[in-house]
C-alpha cells in the first residue's frame, strides 16, 4: 500500500510528497490534460554560489524508462508534455519520450543567467525543454503572449492580428529560469515562462501534472490561471517552500 502524504491543498490542486513513481500509480489513467516538468537530468547537478547542495536522483537516469512509461498512461490523447532536459543527457530523455508521445521541438529558452564558460567551453546562454504530443496533437490555444512586429503589422500582405498565434521554438520574450537571488530551488523556473506553456497547451480548469515539482513553480502558475494541478515533490525542504508561495491554501 502507498502512504500518501498531502503536504497542502487548494481548491484547484495538491502537493503530495513522496517519490511520483509511486504517487503516480494512484493517479487515474487517462485523466491529465498537460504534463509539465523539471526533472532530474541526470548531471549530478551542484550550485556552488548561491544555493548549494544536491539535486535529490541527480546522480543516474535509471527511473527515466519506468517514469516515461508510467507517465504515458496517465495523460490523455493528444494532450500535450514539456520537459525541460540538458542538451549532454537529451538523447536519453529522447529517447524514452518517443517510445509513448510524439516529439514535436526542442524549445530554447534564455536564461536569466549565464552559464560558465572559459577557454575551453562556450557560455551557455539558453535552457532546452522536450515539447511532445500524445497521438496527433490538439491545436493550441489562441494567447495573448507576443505580438507581431511593427514590420509584419505594416505589411498589407499578411493581415497581420494583434498576437501571433503562430509561435517560434525560440522563446525569446521570456526567461527559462529565476535569476540566483530570487529562488528557492537550485533549478527554479520562472512563473512567466510555465504560464506561457499552460496557456498554449491547455483551457481552465483542465488538470495540469507536474511530477518533479520542485518549489511549485507549476503549481502557482495553474493558481493564476485557474487551472487545476497535481504536483509531486520528494523533498520535504521544497514542499515546505513550495506552501509559503501559494495564497488561500488549506492545510489537509
Amino acid at each position: 500500500m502507498i502512504i500518501i502524504e498531502t503536504a497542502f491543498a487548494t481548491k484547484n490542486g495538491i502537493l503530495l510528497h513522496g517519490d511520483c513513481l509511486e504517487l503516480m500509480e494512484d493517479i487515474p489513467d487517462k485523466s491529465v490534460d498537460l504534463v509539465v516538468t523539471d526533472p532530474p537530468y541526470g548531471i549530478n547537478y551542484k550550485s556552488f554560489r548561491t544555493l548549494k547542495g544536491d539535486i535529490k536522483g541527480d546522480n543516474n537516469l535509471q527511473w527515466v524508462n519506468g517514469f516515461f512509461n508510467l507517465l504515458s498512461k496517465k495523460v490523455k490523447e493528444d494532450s500535450h508534455l514539456y520537459c525541460f532536459t540538458d542538451f549532454e543527457m537529451m538523447p536519453d530523455f529522447v529517447f524514452e519520450i518517443r517510445k509513448y508521445w510524439k516529439i514535436r521541438n526542442l524549445i530554447n529558452i534564455p536564461r536569466s543567467v549565464r552559464g560558465n564558460g572559459g577557454e575551453r567551453i562556450f557560455q551557455q546562454q539558453f535552457e532546452h525543454c522536450i515539447f511532445a504530443t500524445k497521438g496527433k496533437g490538439k491545436k493550441f490555444e489562441q494567447t495573448k503572449i507576443l505580438k507581431p512586429s511593427e514590420g509584419y503589422k505594416k505589411d498589407k500582405r499578411y493581415n497581420a492580428k494583434e498576437w501571433l498565434y503562430r509561435l517560434p521554438d525560440y522563446w525569446h520574450w521570456t526567461r527559462a529560469s529565476e535569476h540566483n537571488l530570487n529562488r528557492l530551488h537550485p533549478t527554479q523556473k520562472n512563473v512567466e515562462c510555465i504560464k506561457n506553456m499552460i496557456q498554449l497547451s491547455s483551457k481552465e480548469g483542465d488538470l495540469i501534472l507536474d511530477p518533479f515539482a520542485g518549489v511549485c513553480t507549476t503549481a502557482v502558475a495553474c493558481e493564476e490561471l485557474n487551472r487545476r494541478w497535481i504536483c509531486i515533490e520528494a523533498e520535504k525542504e521544497y514542499c515546505n517552500k513550495s506552501i509559503e508561495r501559494i495564497d488561500d491554501k488549506t492545510i489537509t
